[in-house]
């Protein structure tokens, strides 16, 4: 994958998404799309649905390389057991080739590949054969046409003639993800002129295939767009490319990964929802209308979310069955990109069993799904009948499992339609005790999986006061009470968004924050408040899924130093104890140790020019105890070329297995940086057994020579360094909150509940006072209200005035239907310019 390259460029084009996309119909039809049904559009939906074999022959340099095994008979057969009729085999054959101009396959690699090929074919899967991450030397074609088009022919005429006799239910595909740059390492060519090279591109390997022999004479050959991007013009480059070559036995290939925000869980938007349901119907109609319709099969080569681990668990089950029903409506096989976290490779069985599930239901049918899979039971307030909004897909509910009881239709609950009414009984057991996830209900459907709603008891978060200075990560001590972090927004109250993204005031979960139930606290990157002026307040709200906002604010203030002696490592030569490990053994990094041309102070200093991912390890021989140290401070020369890729890390005890963080350093050429980097950064900081640094090339091809000089241990904290004071800013509720029952408006067809809200607080509150709700479901409406980001987080302002202490202000609501099982209100007043 070459994802951010092409997702980010696409972020803001896909922010500006039309008006209309709040209107999108969430249905859709599963007839078998209008389009010339031709051999090809057979083949390539026979092979629905498929999955890659992610991160194995992709890896650099073997297969092994990033913790995955080769494939097995004994997978390849439980693929098939579970449903599977497909697999891309993506293979990575750069570091397996010899020099030009024969560039000779490895017949070893080779032979590893056509096993791999073997095994899938007899477990009776269709293969995608590809060339992966070759597209990072494929890209210099932009500048090299002629040297990067000898090496393609060699590599793919090996390939090509290896399999030549192989049936056709082994495909070829020319090179994932492609994209061109005009010069060697940089920048990405304008679309147009990258689509104009990827015709030539796409045109030569055809015409070389087809020309090899064998049954390559008519196998089917997958071509993909930019990047395997969906942009019309895109799609119209690569239609015209097959239409030029008039080849029957084509397919065009796009990648799939969602829309961007809620893929990675930015912006607030955390929900499967409208927009992204938009930014799936657009990409797809897109590639229907311009291929399938026209008699050209499509395969979706690559399809999931970009960071599987940041999305909420119901969400992500909702997006892929949705995601595979819609590909599979269009006539387009959908292949899943798999590294093995959902379909185990040692026990042949799913190791995501829950999403496995869902999607196989929606390669036949549709699947049971509803508003979300939990539902928020809160301490101290009454349990009352609780509405969940089910989208049944078509689907009849055949009954609900209550924590392995067979709950009673009518008796504990009522199904109109989508609606689900549990009775107040069903979860007023669940209220006591302690606090978190209390029961599973199993939705069980006439079709496909059960939908699983977790039952959880919960009460209100409460935030704790924090002291620390920056360095590293900060910890916010959080006690959560049984529920769960959503999203965080964060504002200066100057104005402007705290974090690294600044279009939006949520920023990336996982990525800037994420929160630690094991250890209460919500944890927030070093990086997040790296930009803060000195002296500023950052206000933050934790937005949870129960609908609870906790608000926090942190005071921002210049860290002053302490201790006063400082650690020398190199001046002009190491200090006692330290050593350079010459060359960091097999690494290849290339250094002296006393180089006199360019130095920094004093008469000489180190130069490197580590290979590929090899790096400059120095040492010493007694393991340093960096209690009394609080930053790591060097000098480094980019050299004559500058912008190297390094990254700089500590090892503690020579063990490299012992976690710890690392930090990317980009030298300028021809200067001298002062880089100041915290051990707490580093995530060493404290430890009494740090023996090696080491500079290591990340760009995989090796870097130019550059310069170190002066490093040091220092008691200081780095110039940047910050004093942060967190304080929550969310004192006890002045208000009391009581709600009536729901009641039918006959003039308006709408569900009405009124909601009084009380200031039982002695003194009187300013407003105006807001009433805030939690999520909505996307098919209910709310007359009277307004929405706060996340969009789905409704308010209403109750009144503009004050409120007297003892006294009720009371507001209707109207529901177009009843509110999603579990809603909770929270009345409020702004605070520090946040929503309210």
């Amino acid at each position: 994958m070459h994802l951010l390259k092409s997702l980010k460029r696409r972020l803001f084009e896909m922010l500006a998404f039309p008006a209309s996309v709040a209107a999108v119909t969430l249905l859709f039809s599963l007839a078998s799309p209008v389009s010339a049904a031709t051999p090809m559009q057979t083949y390539v939906e026979d092979m629905q649905p498929g999955v890659n074999y992610g991160n194995t022959y992709d890896a650099a340099p073997n297969e092994t390389s990033w913790g995955n095994a080769a494939i097995t008979q004994a997978y390849a057969d439980g693929l098939v057991a579970r449903g599977y009729k497909s697999i891309r085999m993506t293979v990575t054959w750069r570091d397996h080739i010899g020099p030009g101009p024969a560039y000779t396959i490895d017949p070893a690699w080779m032979t590893k590949i056509q096993q791999a090929v073997d095994i899938s074919l007899s477990a009776g899967l269709y293969v995608v054969l590809n060339a992966h991450h070759d597209s990072g030397w494929v890209s210099d074609y932009g500048w090299d046409p002629v040297g990067v088009k000898a090496k393609f022919d060699a590599l793919w005429l090996q390939i090509a003639t290896q399999f030549k006799d192989y049936p056709d239910t082994l495909s070829f595909e020319s090179i994932n993800e492609p994209g061109f740059r005009g010069s060697n390492g940089g920048s990405d060519l304008p679309d147009a002129q990258m689509a104009i090279l990827l015709d030539e591109v796409n045109t030569n390997f055809v015409h070389l295939v087809r020309a090899s022999g064998g049954n390559n004479a008519t196998r089917p050959l997958v071509l993909p767009t930019i990047y395997t991007r969906s942009d019309q013009p895109m799609l119209d480059s690569l239609k015209s490319t097959i239409t030029n070559l008039n080849d029957p036995n084509l397919i065009a290939t796009i990648h799939y990964y969602g829309w961007y925000p809620f893929s990675v869980n930015l912006g607030g938007y955390t929900t499967f929802d409208e927009t992204s349901i938009y930014w799936l119907h657009t990409p797809l109609d897109a590639a229907y209308n311009t291929f399938v319709a026209a008699g050209i099969p499509v395969i979706v080569g690559e399809f999931s979310v970009l960071a599987g681990g940041t999305v909420q668990r119901g969400e992500q089950l909702k997006y892929h069955e949705y995601v595979q029903a819609y590909g599979r409506s269009k006539g387009m096989t959908m292949m899943l990109w798999d590294t093995g976290g959902i379909s185990d490779r040692n026990t042949q069985d799913w190791k995501n069993r829950d999403l496995g599930e869902i999607m196989m239901q929606a390669v036949v049918g549709r699947a049971i799904t509803a508003e979300s899979d939990m539902l928020f039971v809160k301490a101290g307030t009454p349990v009352q009948d609780t509405v969940v909004n089910l989208k049944l897909n078509g689907n009849t509910l055949v009954s609900v499992d209550d924590n392995g009881t067979i709950l009673t239709p009518t008796t504990d609950y009522t199904i109109s339609g989508d609606i689900l009414i549990l009775k107040k009984h069903v979860l007023a057991k669940y209220a006591t005790g302690a606090y978190g996830e209390k029961a599973t209900l199993k939705l069980n459907a006439s079709a496909g999986p059960a939908w699983k709603i977790f039952v959880r008891y919960f009460d209100t978060p409460v935030a704790g006061a924090l002291t620390t200075v920056t360095g590293g990560p900060i910890s916010i001590p959080v006690a959560f009470k049984g529920d769960l972090l959503a999203t965080m927004e964060a504002k200066y109250s100057t104005g402007g968004n705290v974090g690294g993204t600044s279009w939006t005031s949520f920023q990336p979960f996982g990525g800037d924050f994420k929160p630690d139930y094991a250890n209460n606290t919500i944890v927030l990157q070093e990086s997040f408040l790296h930009n803060a002026p000195p002296n500023s307040t950052a206000n933050l709200a934790f937005y949870f899924w129960s609908g609870k906002v906790v608000t926090y604010q942190i005071q921002i203030a210049p860290a002053t130093s302490v201790g006063s002696t400082d650690l020398p490592i190199y001046g002009d030569g190491f200090a006692s104890g330290w050593s350079a490990t010459g060359g960091w053994g097999g690494w290849g990094a290339f250094e002296n140790v006393a180089n006199t041309t360019t130095v920094h102070s004093g008469t000489t200093s180190i130069s490197t020019s580590p290979v590929g991912w090899a790096g400059l390890l120095f040492a010493n021989s007694t393991p340093v105890d960096t209690s009394s140290y609080r930053t790591v401070v060097f000098w480094i020369h980019g050299g004559t070329t500058g912008g190297q890729n390094l990254g700089f890390g500590a090892v503690p005890s020579g063990n490299w297995n012992i976690p710890t963080s690392w930090v990317n350093i980009r030298p300028v050429a021809n200067t001298w940086q002062k880089v100041e980097i915290s051990l707490a950064a580093l995530g060493v900081q404290g430890r009494t057994d740090i023996d090696h640094f080491y500079f290591q090339d990340w760009s995989g091809s090796g870097a130019a020579t550059f310069y170190l000089d002066d490093i040091k241990l220092t008691t200081a904290y780095p110039s940047t360094a910050m004093v942060l004071t967190g304080t929550p800013n969310s004192p006890a509720s002045p208000f009391s909150i009581t709600r009536s029952g729901f009641t039918l408006n006959r003039r308006t067809n709408r569900m009405v509940q009124t909601v009084t809200v009380k200031n039982t607080s002695a003194n009187t509150v300013t407003g105006p006072i807001y009433l805030s709700l939690d999520a909505l479901s996307s098919n209910t409406t709310l007359a009277n209200a307004f929405d706060i980001a996340p969009t789905d987080r409704p308010y209403v302002q109750v009144t503009a005035g004050s409120l007297a202490p003892q006294k009720s202000v009371a507001v209707t609501l109207e529901f177009s239907v009843p509110p999603v099982g579990g809603i909770t209100y929270d009345a409020r007043i702004p605070l520090n310019g946040l929503s309210p």
